[in-house]
């Protein structure tokens, strides 16, 4: 082994030319990861034939091979799968991409651990690889392959496989780790590296500075939504809660919408078609996608963050708004209560009702809020001291030598 770790980091959730804003919490975690170990990183991408005449799959089909934009080797290779009739094979045909890409780039014996993320694929697909390159692996688990999967049982099957062979796998939440420990996943093996938030990038800007700069009227009050368009987001939620805020008296009060469609789907008509429906269409301001270098912006030029999402892991989204000093309303799910374990750090939302939103925002737009401390506590999640945990667990794996 060389004095610096070498990492195989393989995740179908990363930013490419044709989808930039797309993961960027993969990729700010490799970022931070790639200045203390040597670093490749290979995101395949998921094919079939024909794919470029299906809408909803045609722009993955013009991603190049490879990019030079990061600071480390990025890949993208592609792997067959056929959505819904084939999916629970995706984990052998994305093993058989990383092994034929591996042995293209004779990286075998340049590589210490495997660096799996999602259960499903790439930590099933890392279980096969293992056994084939003869090196650990690690998984780590970021919501949907724990908190969803489980309704497809032999997709769940093989990510507790992956989880029961791996040298060690990762929550971003506890909550995660406690519910993968609960389907057979075993506990020792198991520990919480959540995710971090890039307090440089995410800083807070003067909110007429802000807002001047965005277009936005000073005089107005704003709620803040930062997501892809997609049903389970609870943007809609959102809109109608904004419609009950504003007849019970929040005139001023408006909503940016930030996002688009993706890969799931795209609801944007039917949100803006819902507004119209609403009365509030004239309320809204539908920013679409922002790169993640620009984010700061929005949220400093808001002043409640919402995430009204029916599941989330660790939802960077949260802790970049407390960074840039802006309370946040958020459902309580999953990873979320982590973030926001006291009352002066946000408000948690038991129930996924435009009502209880609304009481929310109601008390999170009249409450003193204290920007110090929301971004003092964003400081102790930082990218930095993540990747400090995680490089010891990968060193300790890649010790412990080649899997049994």
């Amino acid at each position: 082994m060389t004095d610096r770790l070498r990492i195989l980091s393989i995740s179908t959730m990363f930013p490419n030319p044709r989808m930039p804003v797309h993961a960027q919490f993969v990729k700010q975690r490799l970022d931070a990861l790639s200045a203390k170990a040597d670093l490749i990183v290979v995101s395949p991408i998921p094919w079939f034939p024909g794919e470029g005449y299906v809408p909803r799959y045609a722009n993955r089909s013009r991603i190049t091979s490879q990019t030079n934009a990061n600071a480390y080797p990025t890949y993208f290779p592609k792997f067959f799968s056929f959505p819904r009739v084939l999916k629970p094979l995706d984990g052998i045909f994305l093993a058989v991409a990383v092994w034929k890409f591996v042995a293209a780039h004779r990286l075998k014996d340049s590589i210490d651990v495997l660096d799996c993320h999602l259960g499903f694929p790439e930590g099933f697909a890392g279980a096969l690889l293992s056994r084939m390159l003869g090196k650990p692996y690690v998984v780590t688990l970021r919501g949907h392959d724990i908190n969803d999967l489980p309704r497809f049982p032999v997709r769940i099957r093989q990510v507790l496989f992956a989880l029961r062979h791996s040298a060690r796998y990762f929550g971003v939440a506890r909550a995660l780790v406690n519910e993968a420990v609960r389907l057979g996943a075993p506990p020792e093996k198991g520990f919480a590296s959540t995710n971090g938030v890039d307090t440089a990038r995410f800083r807070p800007t003067p909110k007429e500075h802000a807002r001047k700069t965005l277009g936005l009227n000073g005089a107005s009050r704003y709620m803040l939504s930062v997501s892809h368009l997609v049903p389970r987001k609870g943007v809609d939620i959102l809109l109608q809660a904004l419609a009950l805020l504003r007849t019970a008296g929040h005139t001023d009060l408006c909503f940016i919408v930030v996002g688009q469609g993706g890969e799931e789907g795209d609801c944007e008509a039917d949100l803006r078609a819902l507004a119209t429906e609403l009365g509030i269409a004239d309320a809204v301001v539908w920013a679409g996608a922002v790169h993640n270098t620009d984010l700061h912006a929005w949220y400093s030029a808001a002043d409640v963050f919402c995430l009204a999402s029916e599941k989330e892991g660790w939802p960077n989204v949260v802790l970049e708004a407390m960074a840039c000093g802006t309370p946040v309303v958020a459902h309580r799910t999953w990873g979320v209560p982590e973030i926001i374990p006291r009352q002066d750090l946000g408000i948690l939302v038991g129930t996924r009702e435009p009502a209880a939103f609304a009481d929310a925002i109601g008390v999170a737009l009249n409450q003193a809020w204290d920007p110090d401390r929301l971004r003092a506590h964003a400081l102790e999640n930082t990218w930095d001291k993540v990747a400090d945990g995680l490089l010891q667990h990968f060193q300790a794996v890649a010790q412990s030598g080649r899997p049994r």
